[in-house]
C-alpha cells in the first residue's frame, strides 16, 4: 500500500462520539415477526429520555465508559498482503455492555403480570433479563427498547440486563408494590347492547382508577370505596365478548381478573304477571318477573306501550295502562337488542265494579283496648276490599258480598272515629261509625279461696268486672307468676310466697285501666316450720354436683336447700322430699344441710354431709 492510499484509508476511519452510538442501530437484522409479544404492548417509545413525567421512571446509574471505540491516535499500520481486508462490523459500533436509561413504570403489581418496558441501548437479540436472582422472559423490541412481564415479588428489587457475551448493565430499581385486585363484578354477566351498571368488589381500589375493559372499551368508573368501583356497561358493538377486566391506579399498578365479567346476549323470558288482572280504567300496579329483563325493555299490555320501572334483571314493575273492553290480553317485553318474550293471555282486564256500600256497623261502641269484633252490614262486599277504622286497618273477613267482620284495632285515646270500606281506589267512608270508650277500672267482687299458706302457691279465682286482658294480679304487692284471664268477669292466679303472715291487698291492673284492689281480700296462714329427717348421701366427691336426697316436712314451695351456707338448686318432689347438688368442698370435711322456707323459716341437720377426694364426679 502506498502512502496515498494509507492516508485515505486513515481519513476514511471515523471516532464514534457516545451520542452518536446510542442512535445507531446494529447492523444484524432481527425477524421478530413470529415471537409472541407475552403482554400487552406498550406504546412506541423514543430512545431519548421522555419528558413527559406524567409515568415515573426509576434513576439509573451513569452509562459505562469501556466502549469499544478505535482510538483516533492510532497508528494503521499498512497490512501485509496476506492479511485480510480490514472490516468495521456495526455491532462494534454498540457498548460492550447493556445500558438501561428509563423503566416505564418502576412501580409494579406485587401479584405480578404489569408489563414492564426498559429503555437504553445495546439491547440485541438472545439478551436476557434478571429480577432480582430470577430470569425472566424477554423482548426485545430495538436495540434501544425491551420488554418483560414483572414476576410475582415484594419489596425493591434490582432489574439487570445481560449481553449475549455476559456483559451486565447497571442495576435498575424496580418496586413491587400491593396493587388493585377485582374480586368480583355484579352482575357478572352484562347485555350485548350495554346500559346496565355494573359494580366491581376487590380491594386496594383508590380514586383516579380507570378501567380497560377487554382491551376494547374503557368505560368512566366511580370511585365508591377502597373496596367498591362501579362503571356503565357500554355496548359490546364489534369487540370481544370475554377477557381481562384491568383496573389501573393513578400510578400506574394494575388488577386483572380474566373471568369477573362477560358479555352475553340477553334473551328475555317472562315467566309470571303478578297480580294477573286489574280493571280496564288501568292504572294499577303490576309485577313482571322472569329472567334477562333489561333496564331499557319496553313493555306493552295489549299492545298498548306502559310506563316501567325497572328493579333487577328479574323483575321490572309495570303500570297497566287503560284498554277499551273487558278480557284477556298478551303481555309482550322488548329489550333494546330487539329480542322479545310474550306471555299470552297473561293480564285479564276486569270492568269496573259497582262500589261498596255501607248501611250498618255494630255494635257502635268498645273499649281503646280493642279486641272486640264488629260486623260491618253493607254490598257489594269482595275479597279484595280493605277495611279502616280511624285511621287503622283492621283485620276483616268477608263473609258474604254483603257482610263483613272486623276486629277492632287498639286506640291510645277514646271518641268517635269512621269505618271505610275501599275497593282498590274506590272508598266508601262512614264518618263517626264508631266510638271508643276508656274501660273502667277492673272490680273485684270475691276470691276462693280467701287463705293460704305463706310459702304460696295456692290456686285462687278471682271474679268480678272489668278484667283486662294481660292483666296483672298482686298478692301483698308481690306479682303472681301465673296468671290466666279467662274473661272480664274471671282470672285464675297462683299466689307468691310471703315472708310474714296476715292480711294482704289483692290488686288486679293493666296499664289501659289502672288498679282495682280488694283490701285484705287475702290471709296468708303462718306454715309449721321445715323439719329435715334425713339427707342421702351422706358422702360424696370434693369436686361437688353430688345429688342428695333430703326427706322432712313442711316443705314449701320455693324452698330452698343450703349447703355448707352455700344456697344451692333446688327441686321440689313434694312437700317431704327435695333434691339438690352439692357444690364443692374440701376434702373430709363435714357441713351442715339446711331447707329453707320462703317466710323464713329454717331446718338445719348438723354435719350431715362429708366431702371425700376418694368419691370421682
Amino acid at each position: 500500500m502506498s502512502v496515498d492510499d494509507r492516508d485515505i484509508a486513515e481519513e476514511s476511519i471515523e471516532t464514534p462520539s457516545v451520542s452518536t452510538l446510542a442512535d445507531q442501530e446494529p447492523s444484524t437484522a432481527v425477524d421478530r415477526s413470529d415471537e409472541p409479544i407475552p403482554v400487552e404492548a406498550a406504546p412506541e417509545a423514543e430512545p431519548e429520555v421522555a419528558s413527559d413525567q406524567s409515568e415515573p421512571s426509576a434513576p439509573i446509574a451513569d452509562p459505562p465508559s469501556d466502549l469499544d471505540v478505535p482510538d483516533p491516535d492510532a497508528i494503521l499500520d499498512p497490512p501485509d498482503e496476506t492479511d485480510a481486508p480490514l472490516e468495521t462490523p456495526a455491532a462494534s459500533f454498540g457498548p460492550s455492555a447493556p445500558v438501561v436509561t428509563t423503566v416505564k413504570p418502576f412501580r409494579v403489581n406485587a401479584r405480578g403480570g404489569t408489563s414492564v418496558t426498559l429503555f437504553g441501548a445495546g439491547f440485541v437479540p438472545g439478551c436476557r433479563v434478571f429480577a432480582g436472582t430470577e430470569e425472566l422472559i424477554a423482548e426485545v423490541v430495538d436495540s434501544f427498547t425491551l420488554r418483560f412481564v414483572a414476576p410475582e415479588m415484594n419489596g425493591e428489587v434490582e432489574v439487570v440486563v445481560e449481553s449475549p457475551s455476559g456483559k451486565r448493565s447497571p442495576p435498575a430499581t424496580l418496586q413491587f408494590v400491593e396493587g388493585p385486585v377485582v374480586t368480583r363484578a355484579i352482575p357478572s354477566e352484562g347485555p350485548t347492547e350495554g346500559g346496565i351498571e355494573i359494580i366491581l368488589e376487590g380491594t386496594s381500589f383508590s380514586e383516579g382508577c380507570t378501567l380497560n375493559l377487554f382491551g376494547a372499551h374503557a368505560p368512566e368508573l366511580t370511585f365508591d370505596s377502597p373496596t367498591r368501583l362501579r362503571f356503565l356497561l357500554p355496548a359490546a358493538g364489534d369487540g370481544p365478548l370475554d377477557g381481562a377486566l384491568v383496573v389501573t391506579t393513578f400510578d400506574g399498578l394494575m388488577g386483572r381478573s380474566e373471568d369477573a365479567f362477560r358479555y352475553r346476549p340477553w334473551v328475555p323470558a317472562l315467566a309470571s304477571v303478578e297480580p294477573n288482572n286489574g280493571w280496564v280504567t288501568g292504572g294499577k300496579l303490576v309485577s313482571l318477573r322472569g329472567d334477562d329483563l333489561h333496564s331499557k325493555a319496553r313493555v306493552s299490555i295489549g299492545g298498548k306501550p306502559a310506563v316501567t320501572h325497572h328493579r333487577s334483571r328479574q323483575q321490572i314493575d309495570v303500570e297497566v295502562p287503560p284498554a277499551e273492553a273487558a278480557g284477556a290480553v298478551d303481555v309482550k317485553l322488548e329489550n333494546p337488542d330487539g329480542r322479545t318474550s310474550l306471555l299470552e293471555g297473561a293480564f285479564t282486564y276486569e270492568l269496573v265494579p259497582a262500589p261498596p256500600k255501607i248501611i250498618d256497623v255494630f255494635p257502635k261502641s268498645g273499649l281503646t283496648t280493642g279486641g272486640l269484633t264488629i260486623r260491618i252490614v253493607g254490598d257489594n262486599f269482595t275479597e279484595a276490599v280493605r277495611v279502616r277504622i280511624g285511621e287503622l286497618t283492621a283485620m276483616r273477613r268477608v263473609l258474604s258480598a254483603k257482610l263483613i267482620d272486623a276486629d277492632i284495632p287498639p286506640r291510645t285515646s277514646p271518641g268517635a272515629v269512621a269505618i271505610e270500606v275501599a275497593l282498590d281506589d274506590i272508598r266508601v267512608r262512614v264518618e263517626d261509625a264508631f266510638t271508643y270508650e276508656s274501660p273502667s277500672a277492673p272490680k273485684i267482687s270475691s276470691l276462693e279461696p280467701r287463705s293460704g299458706p305463706t310459702g304460696g302457691g295456692t290456686r285462687v279465682v278471682l271474679e268480678g268486672e272489668n278484667f283486662p286482658k294481660g292483666a296483672t294480679v298482686r298478692f301483698g304487692g308481690e306479682a303472681s307468676k301465673s296468671v290466666v284471664v279467662k274473661n272480664a268477669q274471671r282470672i285464675e292466679a297462683v299466689t307468691p310466697p310471703m315472708k310474714g303472715a296476715g292480711l294482704v291487698d289483692v290488686e288486679v291492673s293493666s296499664a289501659e285501666t289502672g288498679p282495682g284492689v280488694a283490701t285484705k281480700g287475702f290471709r296468708y296462714e303462718a306454715m309449721l316450720p321445715p323439719t329435715i329427717a334425713s339427707v342421702s348421701p351422706n358422702r360424696g366427691t370434693i369436686d361437688g354436683g353430688t345429688e342428695l336426697s333430703i326427706e322432712g316436712k313442711n316443705f314449701a314451695d320455693g324452698c330452698s336447700v343450703i349447703v355448707n351456707g352455700i344456697a344451692v338448686r333446688t327441686k321440689k318432689i313434694s312437700g317431704s322430699v327435695l333434691e339438690a347438688h352439692t357444690p364443692g368442698g374440701d376434702d373430709g370435711k363435714l357441713v351442715d344441710v339446711a331447707v329453707k322456707n320462703p317466710d323464713g323459716q329454717t331446718a338445719v341437720q348438723k354435719r350431715a354431709f362429708q366431702y371425700d377426694a376418694r368419691y370421682r364426679s
